[in-house]
């Protein structure tokens, strides 16, 4: 009983995420179709049929290959293809139960086609949650629903195994994937060198003192290593546990413990004790070459990425890190002085270039109304004058490369049907100049300018990448010979050697190719990773070189250049050995791109509804409110509708009440409906007389009655969100409109005085905000603002209702250190209550203090945040500390309105301040990925001379 009590317990912090898990929207304009295979429900926008039918082939074909390792063939599951969306990403969900891809590649990927990547990895969670879900017992599911399934693989499976186990599988079942990917690898091995092993929970959980490698590598090491020490069905059986033994808290750890005499804990420790022996010895044999660091050495983890060389003495350098909003900054190489040029918005990876004093870059803008599509920006900035252009291209585009005449930028680019394109445009006038598209469609990476009418690129066929050089005269496509070198990126020009990095020895390493001879040389060997090479006219070269304190910028002269054949290529021992405990790898060449499966429409209209879970408590999403009760779940698979039904008892009333929430988001303006109706109930001082026969009043009896009334209440939202974003800066618009309507109904015991009918309001409200992008490490943004304005009124019963103006604000400033902020805020309000209702602040009262009612209120505060510590402090796994801040406040309102009772209407103007400080942790509890806020509020009102003491609380599921 126990242990259900505590599952039960978790249900009620994280169920509420499980109920919606939505992504977002497609444009409404889309037609959608669906194929039908034995395994999969394909759905797609009707452009995409060609596509479609070509990704259901391969994903029958990763089927069996998939489920080998787990032992089990899942069920049928729908995929949904977002097509026209600016993100490449893919994820499994089971409430409702689908997959999500983005079909949109990136410049990143490793060599192997973006949706056979997808393919791979999304389907291993695919096998994943359904064998969960095979082995649990019908109770779990027959109380839930899905969400129980996802509510147990959530909290149970550690986000390393889900994402590593798939990182495993993908690498496996190709020639390629994420463990034969230097970039992907190198972090842990450099953190291990450089610095130290971290704690479990440091390793998986984050940190805002130092940069962790992300649940992805870590997963990989763990998941990999083990199936290698113990066997390849630990995995099998760890899944196996979880599913039949729910209600033991940690069957999951059980499981580890029972195959490998390690819990997860001792396990990580193991396995990584042995990769820092074997790391560090080999780190003992490199040899660096003479050369000289340019970049100053941080207190925090800073990269120093793209970059180009202004002048003999100075860069232009793209920098990030756990302290800094990434931004372009000017280097002084003599002193490392850094001056901050432009801070960009969101670029796409791989997606910088330099020509002189001019930075090129394409930058991600999202769709004012639709989360899955957006557009490309090619922002083309100049160094010394400042000044900035824009080319708007036609599709999504990725890697700029400006002209030598500075007239023209040539970009990858990739339309809303994997069409694959090298476009050049016209700077002044944004016309298309030129486009090509390589016979077989292939993905292009990196395009460099040979001279004015010739671009080298590399591509992406079924063996890998390689270079080509096309001729924008004659269209003809050259491929240059030797250049089947695994990972390939970031190729330079200088005189006729093209620079580049690959993956050939097995770390990201700087090459060089002789375009006249052909021949290939290794020129820098990195001891851990090499990035973003620069070169000066004397030939001396800037590159990128991680440390386990992030990129560095060094100097060198190359010198001991070594041909190719004399380079070692990589083994990749680990994933070779993952490799031969599957049945093969995925041939998608042998995939039949003529066979057709049948296809139809997909009636968005006959799919709103699509009942996944149900609960035995009432649920509000909204509220986190649980209720004794019963909840009804909706969500269709493109997730424009939501609704939830369900009956909640209120236990203080002992009164029930239906409920009912739609929401449609297919639109462009976002409808919300709310209906419920039930009993309420309350109670009210009596005053009792006896009188004698004189009619004399001889005794009065206080007493306290209960009532009853009906209630019914309706409320309608419709709003239109805009995202604005673009630049530096998030930017949101959101106009909405409110309506309710309640209707109040007596019963026998309802006293006569009560006010029944039907009351009726409206509400309108304006919101926006711009905030300038934060740090790892920020509180607040370092600059933005919010604004809101709110009118809330009756027009059809003015004098029951009253009515409600109000407007506030919030500034965000930088405060006196890095990481420090300051919030400002004020608000105004008006508010005339009715003779039977009256509406409630929409202005802030000073912490602490009781709210009261008022006709007008002016409301100002001062926050100054600041971080403490960041202890990274583990206690006995329970508890997870990050960061510990403070925020030091100062609250005052000037309050106007009528004193209550007495002949004589009084009214007041009164002032009431409080000043405090909020003491809050960033912590996680039982190792659940998900961190939350939790902490003290301290205030002292001046007017009353007294404290006041609050508890703080939030959850950020959006980690998850």
């Amino acid at each position: 009983m126990k242990n259900i009590f505590l599952l039960l317990l978790l249900l009620a912090t994280i169920v509420v995420r499980a109920q919606y898990f939505e992504t977002g929207q497609d444009p409404a304009s889309l037609k959608w179709r669906q194929i039908n295979t034995t395994n999969f429900q394909l759905i797609y926008p009707d452009y995409y049929e060609d596509q479609a039918q070509v990704l259901a082939q391969k994903l029958e074909l990763v089927y069996d290959f998939g489920s080998y390792t787990l032992n089990h063939k899942p069920k049928k599951i729908s995929v949904i293809l977002h097509t026209q969306t600016v993100h490449s990403n893919g994820l499994v969900a089971y409430a409702p139960k689908r997959s999500e891809f983005y079909t949109t590649p990136h410049q990143g990927i490793y060599p192997q086609d973006w949706l056979e990547q997808l393919a791979l990895h999304e389907f291993r969670h695919v096998v994943q949650i359904d064998k969960l879900n095979a082995d649990l017992p019908d109770l779990i599911k027959i109380l839930l629903g899905e969400q129980g399934t996802a509510l147990l693989f959530g909290a149970y499976l550690p986000w390393w195994f889900i994402e590593g186990d798939a990182v495993v599988t993908e690498t496996a079942l190709g020639k390629f994937g994420r463990g034969r990917f230097p970039s992907f690898l190198v972090e842990h091995r450099a953190q291990l060198v450089d610095n130290k092993i971290f704690s479990y929970d440091k390793a998986y959980l984050g940190s805002f003192k130092d940069y962790v490698p992300n649940h992805y590598q870590l997963g990989y090491y763990l998941v990999a290593n083990s199936r290698e020490r113990y066997g390849t069905d630990i995995w099998e059986k760890a899944l196996e546990r979880v599913g039949t033994k729910p209600f033991s808290i940690t069957p999951f750890n059980k499981a580890v413990k029972l195959e490998t005499g390690f819990g997860k804990v001792q396990l990580y420790e193991s396995i990584f004790d042995s990769l820092a022996i074997e790391w560090k010895k080999a780190d003992k044999q490199f040899e660096e070459i003479p050369l000289t660091q340019l970049s100053k050495d941080n207190k925090t983890y800073t990269n120093y990425l793209y970059k180009n060389w202004l002048n003999d003495n100075e860069l232009v350098v793209y920098k990030t890190g756990l302290d800094v909003v990434p931004a372009f900054v000017k280097m002084n190489k003599q002193t490392g002085d850094e001056t901050k040029l432009i801070t960009p918005g969101s670029v796409f990876e791989e997606s910088i270039n330099f020509s002189g004093e001019w930075i090129v870059w394409a930058e991600k803008v999202p769709d004012v109304r639709w989360t899955h599509s957006g557009i490309s920006r090619i922002r083309i900035f100049n160094a010394n004058t400042k000044k900035m252009y824009t080319v708007a291209p036609e599709f999504k585009a990725f890697a700029p490369v400006l002209s030598p005449n500075l007239k023209e930028v040539a970009v990858v680019e990739t339309n809303f049907t994997n069409a694959n394109y090298l476009t050049v445009y016209d700077i002044t006038s944004g016309k298309m100049k030129y486009r090509y598209q390589t016979e077989e469609n292939n993905y292009l990476f990196s395009p460099v300018w040979l001279n004015n009418h010739e671009i080298i690129f590399a591509f992406l066929d079924e063996n890998g990448k390689r270079i080509a050089k096309v001729d924008l005269q004659t269209n003809e496509q050259t491929i240059l010979p030797g250049t089947e070198l695994g990972e390939i990126k970031q190729l330079k020009i200088f005189d006729d050697q093209l620079y580049f990095i690959s993956s050939y020895s097995g770390k990201n390493s700087l090459y060089v190719y002789d375009l006249t001879s052909s021949e290939i040389k290794q020129i820098y060997e990195p001891r851990f990773d090499a990035a973003y090479p620069a070169i000066q006219e004397s030939g001396l070269i800037a590159l990128s070189d991680y440390t386990g304190d992030g990129f560095r910028i060094i100097e060198f002269q190359p010198e001991n250049t070594i041909p190719i054949n004399n380079v070692t290529p990589a083994s990749w021992p680990l994933a070779n050995s993952m490799q031969q405990q599957e049945p093969g790898i995925v041939d998608f060449t042998s995939v039949d791109t003529t066979k057709q499966f049948s296809s139809q429409s997909y009636s968005k209209p006959r799919h709103l509804f699509n009942f996944h879970s149900w609960a035995p408590v009432f649920v509000d999403p909204d509220t986190y409110e649980f209720l004794p009760g019963v909840s009804l779940m909706s969500q269709n698979k493109l997730g424009t509708a939501l609704t939830t039904l369900g009956y909640k008892w209120d236990t203080s009333q002992k009164t029930g009440h239906f409920y009912g929430k739609y929401s449609y988001k297919g639109w462009f303006p976002v409808f919300d409906f709310e209906v419920s109706g039930g009993k309420r109930a309350s109670q009210y001082w009596l005053i009792k007389e006896y009188r004698d026969q004189g009619d004399q009043v001889v005794r009065r009896d206080t007493t306290l009655e209960n009532y009853k009334w009906n209630e019914t209440s309706l409320n309608a939202n419709v709003r239109l969100p805009f995202n604005l974003s673009h630049g530096a800066y998030l930017r949101f618009l959101q106009p909405e409109v409110d309506y309710q309507m309640a209707h109040y109904g007596k019963e026998k015991s309802t006293p006569d005085e009560f006010n029944e009918g039907n009351y009726h309001s409206l509400s309108y409200r304006l919101y926006y905000y711009q905030l300038l992008r934060k740090s790892h490490q920020d509180i607040y943004p370092n600059f933005g603002f919010v604004v809101e304005g709110n009118i809330r009124h009756s027009p059809w019963q003015p004098d029951e209702m009253g009515n409600l103006y109000a407007a506030a604000t919030n500034v965000y400033l930088p405060g006196f250190l890095k990481n420090h902020g300051v919030r400002l805020y004020g608000g105004i309000q008006e508010r005339t209550s009715g003779k039977l209702f009256g509406f409630s602040d929409a202005v802030r009262f000073p912490r602490g203090w009781t709210k009261i009612d008022t006709e007008e209120m002016s409301s100002l505060s001062l926050n100054y945040a600041l971080p403490l510590i960041n202890p990274d402090l583990s206690i006995a796994g329970i508890t997870y500390i990050r960061r510990i801040s403070a925020t030091l406040y100062a609250d005052y309102a000037n309050l106007k309105g009528n004193y209550h009772g007495g002949d004589v209407l009084a009214k007041f103007n009164t002032n009431i301040s409080s000043y405090g400080v909020e003491l809050l942790g960033d912590v996680n509890f039982f190792r659940f990925y998900a961190p939350v806020k939790i902490g003290v509020r301290t205030s002292y009102l001046k007017e009353l001379e007294d404290i006041s003491f609050d508890f703080l609380l939030s959850v950020d599921f959006n980690s998850l």
